[in-house]
């Protein structure tokens, strides 16, 4: 059963405490840099300014007349008729991040015409290409691929349509590179048939053209799998696959008036992962049987007479079919498609959802069966739907049985709903100079910005400053602000990172290391879920791993140490985590 988001938060205090804050420079971003082509804008501001309540792009293109200008879109488009220099400018205004202002200075030009060639095709599905650009003094070239080329050569290695940009133009052509793997043309083994029995011939191969002959006659079929009748023959296949060459192939398929008995080894199936499974051959009048399999790629091969007997036992996904002789006379054949699922879980989480609003839960697994539950009930036509989606309007406590194939699947989460945002930051505090510090505010809440533009869910605080912050979720915003001072301290209450309760009289239990000039001091120790499992009053009394004298797991554990400087009468609130090992 997974637990509520308050839980955890506390699970996000422990593991982040120790990591800092990015600093953000922001640049103005743009597609291209083609004349006469739209041009999508955007900027890395609006990753600090996620709330701006005033956004203006200026294009610096008066010509377009009311068209220069674009109010409160953070990704405007923009078509510049005329190649030139544009003066691009955005002002933004945030709650957060203030008043930010960008200017970028972008030359728009005419694209290279260029044309790279005829596509090419090579044969083999490793290799490497080589793709020659125009050449350009001082230009910037950037490939379509995903390597990080930048100059006018590309080394090509994955099939795939290519172009370049240079000086952020695109060119005006495209290639297209495709490594095809060498065929494994086999048509499979010479058979006598029983009359009305069925058979296909297979030859598919990747990027292929296909020529069939029956009996030296070319025949008016082009497609990769080839229906056999009676009175079959001899049956030839070419194929032509471009930067491969071509093959060919024979197999004599016959049939006799032996009558074919009724045989089918099943519909195709779906196995659980590492299950294994026993396909038997049920035929009248059997003979002898000749079982075969191959992989689910069409580049696997085939491995013919795995086995002879009436039954197999099968350990893993492929196509497996048994040719069977009826009466010493003649064949019948039949395929099965055998798949695992593989190991994917439904992985739900508990959820917290705005008033009024709907959740989607998605189970989908493929074709088979679901079943919903919900305590308490929904609409009479929400319940057992027998769909692998499911919508949620209440709060409550849902679970879903998906039965797929040989496969069962059951998850459950719990959903509340939350309307208001409710933001907490760590109250006032006074630290010693130099002692590490980290702001993490207690909310529902997936996106924060800080005070200085700072996005992220905790704040390391390193000066005496007043430290804000602004949240938002599906139901609203909320700002919270909390004060840290940092001064000199005669004496620092020190803590160790971790203790050994083993009985061996070093590092037994957890404590200052020695205890301040101080009163009114209290320690409380957490689990990762909040449960407060230690206090103390006594400065000298520590924690020995326990709770209600049962040896709890290693692990981390949040901690809290609140006491008064007799000087000034000033509360010192320290935190932090302490590992449990054994």
């Amino acid at each position: 059963m997974k637990r509520l988001l308050t839980v955890i938060f506390f699970c996000t205090l422990v593991f982040v405490a120790k990591r800092s804050a990015a600093q953000v420079n922001y640049i103005i971003q743009h597609s291209t840099t083609c004349a006469g082509t739209s041009v999508t804008f955007n900027s890395t501001v609006f990753e600090t300014a996620q709330f701006p309540s005033t956004i203006l792009w200026n294009f610096g293109d008066p010509a377009s007349g009311l068209l220069n200008t674009a109010k409160d879109i953070q990704q405007p488009l923009h078509t510049f008729n005329t190649p030139g220099t544009y003066i691009i400018t955005l002002h933004v205004e945030d709650g957060g991040a203030g008043t930010i202002d960008l200017t970028d200075t972008i030359d728009f030009i005419l694209p290279v015409a260029y044309n790279f060639g005829p596509d090419v095709f090579l044969c083999g599905d490793t290799g490497t290409y080589i793709l020659n650009a125009p050449l350009i003094p001082n230009a910037t070239y950037e490939w379509n691929d995903d390597t990080a080329t930048l100059g006018p050569v590309l080394a090509v290695k994955e099939s795939g349509a290519y172009t370049v940009k240079i000086n952020g133009c695109e060119v005006t052509d495209t290639i297209g590179v495709f490594f095809t793997r060498e065929p494994k043309l086999d048509l499979g083994r010479d058979h006598t048939l029983c009359q009305g029995e069925n058979l296909t011939l297979d030859a598919s191969s990747e990027n292929a053209v296909y020529k069939w002959r029956h009996n030296g006659t070319v025949l008016n079929f082009t497609q990769a799998q080839l229906p056999v009748t009676a009175p079959g023959g001899q049956y030839i296949v070419d194929i032509d696959v471009p930067g491969c060459g071509a093959y060919s192939d024979t197999v004599n398929i016959n049939f006799n008036n032996y009558p074919a008995p009724p045989f089918s080894l099943g519909p195709d199936t779906l196995l659980c992962p590492k299950e294994i499974f026993t396909l038997t051959a049920h035929v009248p009048g059997a003979t002898s049987y000749a079982w075969s399999s191959k992989g689910l790629n069409v580049y696997d091969d085939v491995a013919y007479n795995i086995d002879m007997d009436s039954t197999i036992t099968i350990t893993g996904g492929g196509r497996y079919w048994a040719f069977v002789t009826v009466a010493k006379q003649c064949e019948v054949v039949d395929t099965m498609i055998v798949r695992y699922r593989g190991d994917k879980q439904l992985n739900f989480n508990d959820t917290a959802i705005c008033q009024g609003n709907t959740l989607v839960l998605d189970a989908d697994f493929g074709t088979g069966i679901y079943k919903w539950e919900s305590i308490p009930p929904q609409r009479d036509d929400q319940n057992n739907t027998n769909q692998s989606t499911y919508y949620v309007y209440k709060p409550g406590f849902y679970t879903v049985t998906a039965m797929v194939g040989h496969c069962v699947f059951r998850d459950s989460l719990n959903v509340v709903f939350n309307d208001t945002l409710q933001l907490k930051l760590p109250k006032d505090t006074t630290l010693c100079r130099g002692e590490p510090y980290t702001i993490v505010p207690i909310a529902n809440a997936p996106d924060y910005v800080w005070q200085d533009g700072t996005v992220g869910g905790y704040f390391s605080a390193t000066t005496t400053g007043i430290y804000r912050i602004i949240g938002q979720n599906g139901c609203g915003r909320d700002t919270a602000a909390t004060k840290v001072v940092f001064e000199d301290c005669p004496c620092t209450l020190l803590l160790p990172n971790a203790f050994t309760p083993n009985s061996d009289r070093l590092n037994d239990v957890f404590r200052p290391l020695h205890p301040c000039d101080m009163s009114n001091y209290s320690m409380t120790i957490f689990n990762r879920y909040g449960e407060k499992i230690f206090f103390s009053n006594d400065p000298l009394e520590g924690w020995d791993g326990t709770l209600n004298d049962k040896k709890l797991n290693m692990g981390a554990y949040v901690w809290t140490v609140i006491y008064t400087k007799p000087s000034n009468r000033q509360q010192v609130q320290k935190q932090g985590t302490v590992l449990l090992l054994r």
